[in-house]
C-alpha cells in the first residue's frame, strides 16, 4: 500500500473500533468526540510505523534527524524493508513500546496530568501522517507542525493512558492488513519464516498466498497504487466524512437522506 492509503486505513480502523455512531462498532473506549479526533491523528500516523525500516524512505525524512536515526536502527534490527517491522513480532513490540510510552506522565496542580511520554511519541506519528498525505513540506514546517499537532492531541485526549497504545497497535494492525493484502504480502511470522517447497512456488494461485521468500498474502488488492487500491481510499474517504459528519455535528447523514428521498416521491 501507499502512504496515504496506510493513514488512511489507520484513521478508518480507529474510527470503526472507537466510534459510537451507527456504522461504527464502539468496542474501543468510550471516548469523547476530541478523545476519538485525538486517536484518530495517532492511528493514522501510527500506521506509517512499520514502514520506518527503510532509511531511504518518505517516512524515514519525515522529521530528520530523530526519524533517519530511527530508521537505519530499524532497518538494522529487522533484517531490511517488509521484513521484521511487518510482523506480528513487530506490532507486539510497538503496542509495548506505546504501553511504556503512556506510563510517562507528569502531574501538574494547575493542569493536571500530562501525558509526556503520549505527547513525544504523538510528535513522530503526526509527522508521518503529515508527511504521508504531503500536507506539509520542509523540515522547520514539519517539525513546528507536528509539535503543535501533538500538543492539541495530548491536550484533547482521554485521561486514560489506554488510549495512547490502543491507537498505536489499531494503527499498526491496519498497515499489517494493508500490506497482506498487496501482492508481496507479508512475513507474518518473522523471524520463523517458513518458504514454500518448489511445487508450491509453480503452483499458479498457490504462489500468489505463500510467497517464494515466505510472505504470505491475500492479494485481493494487487501491487501497491493499484486502481483498486485508488478504489479503497475513495470509499474510506467518504466513509470517514460520513462518520466525522455524523459523529462530531450529530448529523445522521443516512436518516437525512431518507428523508429527502421520501419527500421527493410524495
Amino acid at each position: 500500500m501507499m502512504g496515504s492509503s496506510h493513514a488512511a486505513t489507520g484513521a478508518a480502523a480507529w474510527v470503526a473500533l472507537a466510534g459510537t455512531v451507527p456504522g461504527t462498532l464502539g468496542l474501543v473506549g468510550p471516548f469523547d468526540n476530541a478523545g476519538l479526533a485525538a486517536g484518530m491523528v495517532v492511528a493514522a500516523g501510527a500506521a506509517l510505523l512499520p514502514d520506518i525500516d527503510h532509511h531511504n524512505g518518505t517516512i524515514a525524512h519525515s522529521l530528520p534527524p530523530i526519524s533517519n536515526l530511527a530508521a537505519k536502527l530499524s532497518e538494522n534490527l529487522s533484517g531490511g524493508h517488509r521484513k521484521g517491522t511487518h510482523s506480528l513480532f513487530g506490532l507486539g513490540l510497538a503496542g509495548a513500546a506505546s504501553v511504556g510510552a503512556a506510563q510517562l506522565q507528569h502531574v501538574v496542580e494547575s493542569v493536571g496530568t500530562l501525558h509526556v511520554g503520549a505527547g513525544v511519541g504523538a510528535i513522530l506519528l503526526c509527522a508521518f501522517a503529515l508527511r504521508a498525505l504531503n500536507l506539509t513540506e520542509g523540515r522547520v514546517m514539519t517539525w513546528i507542525a507536528s509539535v503543535v499537532l501533538a500538543a492539541c492531541v495530548v491536550l484533547f485526549a482521554s485521561n486514560d493512558w489506554v488510549w495512547f497504545p490502543s491507537a498505536v497497535v489499531i494503527g499498526y494492525a491496519a498497515h499489517l492488513v494493508g500490506d497482506l493484502v498487496t501482492t508481496g504480502g507479508i512475513p507474518v511470522t518473522w523471524p520463523f519464516v517458513m518458504k514454500p517447497p518448489k511445487w508450491w512456488r509453480r503452483a499458479p494461485l498457490l504462489s500468489d498466498v505463500w510467497r517464494a521468500n515466505g510472505n504470505l498474502a491475500i492479494p485481493i488488492l494487487g501491487d501497491s497504487g493499484s486502481k483498486r487500491e485508488e478504489l479503497l481510499l475513495s470509499l474510506l474517504t467518504m466513509w470517514l466524512l460520513w462518520v466525522a459528519v455524523s459523529q462530531w455535528l450529530g448529523f445522521d447523514v443516512v436518516v437525512w437522506l431518507a428523508t429527502v428521498s421520501g419527500g421527493l416521491t410524495r
